[in-house]
């Protein structure tokens, strides 16, 4: 015998009806059922949990894959260029600005080491003769974003008027990004030459052999400036039936040229000037 939840009155054990108050009995039968559903729904939750950790891991391993295959194709393109810088190759659209990117990047980074080895080879030679000291190093990350941005913001606007200038005077026309790839394509040497530059820049110094290797970092970065601007005019040469003589074309960009690579040094200059100043 059971008891009825609603009144309180037995019935019969397989009951499903109260025989006093009519109440519906809930049975062993209508109980299992709930129970199943829920272990069901449980089931697919954690098949759904799985499936979603899944897609996250081969997602991943898919970026990482993807990443490697990228690194691969711009490392190819990039050994090609430099046996033949001429021979353009096609490649991804942001070969061109991750190349320029770098060589911004390398500069500023020799400039910010040369700059601290003059500092601390100045402060120990004053502190030696008067004893006295110039204060802690500023040369820093200050200088490495200096030199960076007017390297590679100049790197851009002199592209951009090559490229202004072959859509001007041609009737031919190509994308932006990958007339950049063309131009860092034909100056990929100057990543090479930076990365030298780079490697004596930590040992230069006011000794004999420090002045001897800044020299030579002085002569890799004037090289560096005569490929870009060869790279630069090249595409120049290259223009078919263009609207005005090629001369003329290329003494425009010259001048043009000129007047941001004077806008970068002004910015440049000012960024030293400051350092000096803090000597005195």
């Amino acid at each position: 015998m059971k008891k009825c939840p609603n009144c309180g009155s037995e019935v019969a054990e397989a009951a499903k009806f109260c025989t006093n108050c009519g109440s519906k009995l809930a049975t062993g039968d209508e109980v299992k059922p709930k129970v199943v559903a829920s272990e069901v729904q449980s089931e697919n939750a954690s098949e759904q949990a799985k499936e979603s950790a899944a897609k996250q891991e081969a997602g991943v391993s898919l970026d990482k894959e993807k990443l490697k295959a990228s690194s691969l194709s711009y490392w190819s393109w990039l050994v090609t260029a430099w046996k033949h810088p001429f021979k353009v190759r096609e490649t991804s659209k942001w070969s061109g600005l991750i190349t320029l990117g770098l060589e911004g990047l390398i500069f500023g980074l020799s400039i910010m080491i040369i700059f601290r080895g003059y500092y601390s080879s100045a402060n120990n030679y004053y502190s030696q003769a008067f004893g006295g000291s110039f204060g802690d190093n500023p040369v820093g990350l200050g200088t490495l974003i200096t030199f960076f941005l007017a390297t590679f913001l100049s790197a851009l606007a002199t592209t951009g008027i090559g490229y202004g200038a072959r859509e001007l005077f041609t009737p031919n026309r190509t994308d932006f990004l990958d007339f950049v790839n063309g131009i860092a394509h034909r100056t990929s040497p100057i990543l090479l030459l930076n990365i030298i530059a780079l490697l004596f820049s930590f040992t230069v110094g006011f000794t004999t052999s420090g002045v001897l290797n800044t020299m030579l970092v002085l002569c890799l970065f004037s090289i560096t400036l005569a490929i870009w601007q060869f790279g630069i005019l090249a595409p120049i040469y290259e223009l078919v039936n263009p609207k005005l003589d090629r001369l003329y074309i290329l003494i425009i960009v010259t001048l043009l040229n000129g007047f941001v690579y004077g806008l970068a040094y002004m910015a440049v200059a000012a960024h030293y000037v400051s350092y000096i100043q803090q000597l005195f």
